[in-house]
């Protein structure tokens, strides 16, 4: 086994020792700080003294400023104070155990076996993977900022010396609800239950309640982002990294086990003391959220190109030009059969050959611009993107820069409006109106990622609708479910390991056997009694 790794006694995982810990933080720092390790390494792969070096160069790679440039339209990120982790093993002190109606064991119950809590076992050269990649890339992943980004927590944490059945060196608490030194304490007061999401954020907790940040929040590993080095480039691809799918936020959390609970789903007394408070931040309902998710990924596809032009502008020596990563993948890993649907489905305008913006989120996202009252082709919200690809492939940085600003206004827009319906005696009609919309937008779509994206919502919708008996419902999903291989495996990371293939991998295998005429098939749904 290689040095700085140890053996646990309660998981029998590999973790990483102290040693490699402190190789990531000096990897991570410099991640954050310079904007993205692989593209100040030029596409390739960035090792720990690649960024050491880079770190001397700050000044030359920063971003833009918000409104610095013309058509400027930053990530969505929240500047604030800095503030300082406090470390998973205080967290879970009393997230571990029952001691009131808001806390109870449903935290780590549901965490201890999910997958990103041992998100740090993809850096182990123990992983056969990992180990081909880091030959093929000449890095050594636990030193390498791109892979750190996205495996293990943050800079400045404290070190997990060894895992226990709640304590995990991967992905950690802070990691995803912000660093705790600000909040700590006062998340402790019965006053922090229902304070204002912007009281929240100036503490430094991320309020994942609200499902804007929550889809900000997720979408930052699983499809990317710029500034804090969240970027699966092309070249790691090609050394063996696994694609990232279609992601659904709703149906992979649910999937994942939640390790948390609705204000509707906790006690009477908790719900009579937030309707009390007037406190909505959760959206109507697990569809009003998998929309907002849709629109949130449309405009991270776009901030991630946006982004990356800018760091690209500032200092081509820094960024490569274009990164095909941020771009729609099946543009050129296509099949080569005449007729297919992808020709059926069109180019958006695109001249044929020409890579678009990643292309998935766009069905959900036009179901909910038509929920929200601004009935909108997304295609053709992306025109400006769309001109400057046809101009020339890939774009150039000034042009793909200044295509953003005016479909960012109008996703804001959208977003806006479907974060303020409430949940209230017409939701069941609401979601049900939903499901009709995304199954028609099912039945239309060309192509196999993007039907997946209205799938996941829409199997989790028919099984709650008491439109149709349960034999249909039960049918209807699982036929959907089997087109589409939209299983997950259960639990998300089962001990020991299972011999299943992988999830990615089960999608690959999908989605180049894929018969579309099914998949409509799939989406249409008998009449419904008594609607």
């Amino acid at each position: 086994m290689p040095a700085g790794v140890v053996r646990t006694r309660a998981s029998g995982h590999s973790v990483m020792h102290k040693r490699t810990r402190e190789s990531i933080r000096v990897a991570t720092c410099a991640v954050v700080i310079a904007g993205c390790g692989w593209l100040v390494g030029g596409g390739r792969g960035a090792s720990a003294e690649d960024a050491r070096t880079k770190v001397e160069q700050l000044p030359e790679l920063a971003l833009p400023a918000a409104g610095a440039a013309a058509g400027a339209a930053p990530s969505a990120a929240l500047p604030g104070p800095a503030f300082a982790a406090k470390g998973t093993e205080l967290c879970v002190r009393c997230h571990r155990s029952e001691q009131s109606e808001w806390v109870d064991v449903a935290t780590t119950k549901a965490w201890r076996h999910d997958a990103h809590s041992r998100a740090h076992l993809a850096l182990s050269s123990d992983n056969p993977r990992t180990r081909a990649m880091e030959q093929s890339l000449g890095i050594t992943a636990a030193r390498t900022a791109a892979c750190v980004a996205c495996h293990t927590h943050p800079a400045g944490e404290p070190a997990i010396e060894e895992e226990t059945d709640a304590v995990h060196a991967g992905i950690s608490c802070e990691t995803c609800h912000g660093a705790g030194s600000g909040y700590f304490e006062p998340h402790m007061e019965k006053r922090w239950r229902f304070l204002p999401t912007a009281e929240k954020e100036a503490l430094g907790m991320h309020d994942l309640r609200n499902p804007v940040r929550k889809a900000e929040n997720c979408l930052g590993c699983h499809l990317g982002d710029v500034p804090s080095g969240k970027i699966v480039t092309h070249a790691m691809y090609a050394a063996g990294h696994p694609p990232l799918p279609a992601f659904e936020m709703e149906s992979f959390a649910a999937a994942m086990g939640p390790h948390w609970k609705r204000v509707w789903e906790k006690s009477p007394k908790v719900q009579a003391a937030a309707a009390a408070a007037g406190y909505h931040t959760e959206a109507a309902g697990e569809l009003h959220r998998s929309l907002i998710g849709g629109l949130v990924a449309v405009r991270r596809t776009a901030a991630i190109v946006h982004d990356h032009a800018a760091v690209a502008e500032a200092n081509p020596r820094a960024a490569a030009w274009p990164e095909l990563s941020i771009y729609d993948c099946q543009a050129c890993h296509h099949d080569l059969r005449v007729p297919s649907w992808r020709q059926e489905a069109g180019y958006g305008g695109l001249v044929p050959g020409r890579p678009s913006l990643v292309r998935w989120p766009r069905s959900l996202a036009s179901v909910a611009f038509a929920q929200a009252g601004m009935p909108t082709d997304v295609d053709s919200l992306l025109g400006p993107f769309r001109d400057a690809l046809n101009v020339r492939p890939f774009g150039t940085p000034a042009q793909v820069r200044g295509a953003t600003v005016g479909p960012l206004e109008r996703l804001d827009e959208a977003i806006k409006l479907l974060a303020a319906v409430r949940r209230d005696d017409t939701l069941g009609a609401k979601e049900h109106a939903i499901l009709l919309a995304l199954a028609a937008a099912g039945e239309n779509t060309g192509d196999f990622e993007s039907a997946r994206q209205l799938a996941w919502p829409l199997v989790a919708a028919i099984g709650r609708d008491g439109a149709w008996p349960v034999e249909t419902r039960e049918a209807l999903a699982r036929r959907l479910s089997t087109e589409l291989s939209l299983g997950f495996p259960q639990p998300a990371y089962p001990e020991p390991a299972a011999t299943a293939k992988p999830f990615w991998q089960t999608s690959l295998s999908a989605a180049g056997t894929a018969d579309m005429d099914l998949v409509h098939d799939a989406f249409r749904l008998p009449p419904a009694r008594g609607r």
